[in-house]
């Protein structure tokens, strides 16, 4: 660690951590955010930068979104690349635009699904604008179905898990004072502002909107959705995330997400050194420009993907577990590492090497005695009895904590509050050793789990209410009709539904959109149109329906104010939403 701070301070990036007792600092119970991060932050300035010679300027909103906006000036109006997070950073980056200029947006392109790019559109084009096609939204030809799959299907948990990775919870003081993730700003909560798209793109397509020639082209790395795009006229390239921003790449998220393919990384990366450009616009970091520069990055960025990837493939091939492969690869050769291009302050080797042994063997590890644990809580309860009691481990763990060892401490720990949640003393001593960890942890994602794990174990997280806030803010008017029914899917309890056979209609007069779903076999199917042997036909406007997905109003009270009309059995449909569990749980990380 030190050698790599040292390597930080002589780009530049840091005011101190060579002395003596840059390791030391590592272990206090004082607050501080390391001068490495601090100086790190300090490369994300808020403003705008213009490529040389290229109607391409890039947008850095610090206020609350990560990511940057790209805005291509054509003959009379801009193109819009990424829109940030949410709508008010959208809102916000759109007042620094028109510090500049006042034409209108024409087109928007989203280079992939993730959030943090997409979240903040309408703010640029309006959804009845986008539905009727005056302005183009442009994506990959997968961008729906990876939308739905990633940041829907699993919204709750990963919900959860990005607010402790991102700091959101941390505060504006304290542990969240100069807090920032590893592409850009510190994450605020906010409004969904997603736009569907209109326009797709397969494989390739050129196109010239405003006067601006542009090709379009799927790569599909850092997410399968992924598109980049290239200025032929002025020779720029729009790398998006497959360029992740000034930091080693995520090659897997700790947040989660569905397993991150690094060949076509690898691929994604290849594909626009072919092109040789000038310049290249990434929308996390700054602007690149000089073909041997962005070749240079290029090349180290995929270099260092392929080695993180192919080193854990050897690894896996001699016998190698998760945990083990880890161990034996805990960070980049020097020889790729570029300050900061491909420094692990956003992604880790260590994190990435475990998802490749899920990804090419699965969860196991290979021994027989793992197939079938003995459970959770009784394991610890087994462990601790072994270990002489509950208050023999809790004193280990103090010592532990004494004598810098916080990751020890808080191993030890954890059994104590998994077979007793309400183990104060135990829960305090490992909020402790979280801290010390995270106080003094380079990764960001690493550090924003830390600190607010100890948060949860301090009773500072109240994941139901997170849940239901974060619910009020789905922009559920934005998801076509059949993908917002089909989240249903998820929320069928096999037991509540028994050997039900149930068909409820649902008819959305406002949109024209007729769909039935059948209850059978303990799944549900979603079909298009209604059935014949339907047992009952709701009639509600889809506004409606959205509002009882943001959990503003319910089944039962849209019947008695009229907002909804039953045609069939009242008994039926009773039974039928009777087999979802539609509540709001907890949903607790650290304290299980």
């Amino acid at each position: 660690m030190k050698n790599y701070l040292c390597a930080l301070l002589s780009a530049g990036l840091i005011l101190s951590a060579c002395d003596d007792n840059a390791e030391k600092a590592t272990y206090t119970d004082e607050f501080s955010t390391p001068d490495y991060l601090i100086e790190f932050g300090k490369m994300f300035k808020e403003g705008v930068q213009k490529v040389s010679d290229a109607p391409v300027w890039l947008y850095t909103n610090i206020g609350g979104g990560i990511p940057n906006t790209v805005v291509i000036e054509g003959n009379s109006g801009l193109i819009i690349v990424d829109t940030t997070l949410k709508l008010e950073d959208g809102q916000k980056t759109l007042a620094m635009i028109r510090e500049r200029t006042d034409k209108p947006v024409k087109a928007v392109i989203y280079t992939h699904h993730h959030n943090d790019h997409v979240g903040g559109a309408s703010a640029f084009v309006s959804p009845e604008d986008a539905a009727s096609g005056a302005v183009p939204v442009i994506a990959a030809e997968n961008f729906v179905r990876e939308m739905q799959d990633e940041n829907a299907v699993t919204i709750q948990i990963m919900g959860m898990r990005a607010l402790y990775m991102y700091g959101t919870l941390l505060g504006n003081d304290g542990d969240g004072k100069d807090y920032h993730v590893g592409l850009g700003g510190r994450i605020k909560p906010g409004t969904m502002g997603y736009v569907e798209p209109n326009t797709f793109v397969d494989g390739k397509r050129e196109m010239i909107i405003d006067g601006i020639r542009m090709e379009l082209f799927q790569t599909s790395g850092e997410a399968a959705s992924h598109i980049a795009v290239y200025l032929p006229d002025y020779d720029v390239m729009l790398s998006g995330d497959e360029i992740q921003g000034p930091t080693f790449p995520n090659l897997h998220s700790l947040r989660g997400t569905k397993p991150r393919d690094a060949n076509k990384w690898i691929d994604a990366i290849d594909t626009m050194r072919t092109y040789s450009p000038r310049a290249m616009v990434p929308s996390h970091g700054p602007i690149v420009e000089g073909e041997q520069e962005v070749e240079r990055i290029f090349r180290i960025y995929r270099d260092a993907i392929q080695w993180t990837h192919d080193q854990a493939v050897r690894l896996i091939n001699q016998g190698y577990t998760q945990e083990e492969l880890a161990e034996a690869l805990p960070e980049l050769p020097e020889h790729l590492s570029i300050t900061p291009w491909t420094r692990e302050v956003y992604g880790t080797v260590k994190h990435s090497v475990r998802n490749y042994f899920t990804g090419y063997i699965s969860w196991w590890d290979g021994d027989p005695a793992t197939l079938n644990p003995t459970p959770r809580v009784e394991r610890a309860k087994r462990m601790i009895a072994l270990m002489g009691g509950r208050d023999r481990v809790f004193a280990e763990a103090e010592k532990a904590v004494a004598a810098g060892d916080p990751q020890w401490a808080s191993e030890l720990l954890t059994p104590l509050i998994r077979v007793d949640h309400d183990d104060k003393a135990a829960r305090k001593l490992k909020a402790r050793a979280l801290k010390q960890i995270g106080y003094g942890t380079l990764n960001t994602n690493w550090r924003g789990f830390y600190l607010t794990g100890a948060m949860e174990l301090e009773g500072d997280v109240d994941s139901v209410a997170i849940q239901n806030r974060l619910r009020t803010r789905f922009n559920a008017s934005a998801i076509p009709s059949k993908r917002l029914l089909e989240l249903l899917r998820y929320k069928l309890v096999p037991e509540d539904a028994g050997d039900k056979h149930l068909i409820v209609t649902f008819n959305f007069p406002d949109r024209d959109e007729t769909f039935s779903l059948e209850l059978r076999n303990q799944i549900l199917a979603i079909h298009d149109g209604p059935l014949e042997n339907a047992n009952a036909t709701l009639t509600l406007d889809r506004t409606t329906y959205d509002a009882m997905i943001r959990g503003e109003t319910s089944f039962a009270k849209a019947l008695l104010s009229g907002d909804a009309s039953l045609d069939g059995s009242k008994l039926d449909v009773l039974s039928f939403f009777g087999s979802f569990d539609l509540e709001t749980k907890a949903i607790p990380l650290v304290v299980r």
